[in-house]
This record gives structure tokens, C-alpha cells and sequence, in this order.
């Protein structure tokens, strides 16, 4: 029974990874924050393409729980680090949107 309340915890965050993951995919693509320098639309490449990796996993992870009844050890520690991925990619996109506000707010006062 332990198990199966770990697997359908990690089945919820899992869900919760993959709705931040579309909202990173929404935001970054956003007319808002379209990069104005070289290093700006360089953070967006790498940005988009590790939302599409995390979201691959998130997806092969959810597949997964979905399948099995069983939830091992390691794939209790995939969640984990996944959950832990999403996070960091967090604040890596909360970076790079105020630095395109920025650079927007100061090509608007020249």
C-alpha cells in the first residue's frame, strides 16, 4: 500500500512538472521576450531545448508509473531528480525573462 501511495505522489508531480514545462514552452515563446542580443537568443535556444528534453523525460516517466504497478527504488529517484531539473530550469527562465524586460526597457528609453 506504501508503494502505491509513493507512486501516485510522484504521478501527481510528475503532472505538476509537465503543466510548469508548458508554461516555460508558452512564456519563453512569448512576443514579450524575444531576445534582442546574441547572448539573449542564445539562453532562449538553450532554454527551449532543455524544456524539450525535461519535457521528453517527464513524458517517458509519466509513461511509465502509468504502466507498471511497482515503484522502484530508482525510478523514485528519477522523479525526484526530475522534479529537482524542473526547478533549477525555473529560475534559469525567471533569469532570462527580466533580463528580456530589461534589455526591452532600455532599447524603449534611447
Amino acid at each position: 500500500m506504501e508503494n502505491e501511495h509513493d507512486k501516485s505522489k510522484c504521478l501527481g508531480k510528475l503532472e505538476r512538472c509537465y503543466n510548469t514545462l508548458q508554461y516555460f514552452r508558452t512564456r519563453i515563446d512569448c512576443y514579450l521576450y524575444e531576445p534582442s542580443t546574441m547572448a539573449l537568443f542564445e539562453t532562449k535556444a538553450y532554454l527551449k531545448d532543455k524544456i524539450r528534453k525535461l519535457a521528453a523525460a517527464n513524458e517517458t516517466l509519466l509513461d511509465y508509473l502509468k504502466l507498471t504497478n511497482e515503484l522502484l527504488p530508482e525510478q523514485y529517484q528519477l522523479v525526484n531528480f526530475h522534479i529537482k531539473e524542473t526547478a533549477e530550469l525555473e529560475s534559469d527562465v525567471i533569469e532570462y525573462t527580466n533580463k528580456s524586460r530589461k534589455s526591452v526597457q532600455q532599447s524603449l528609453n534611447r
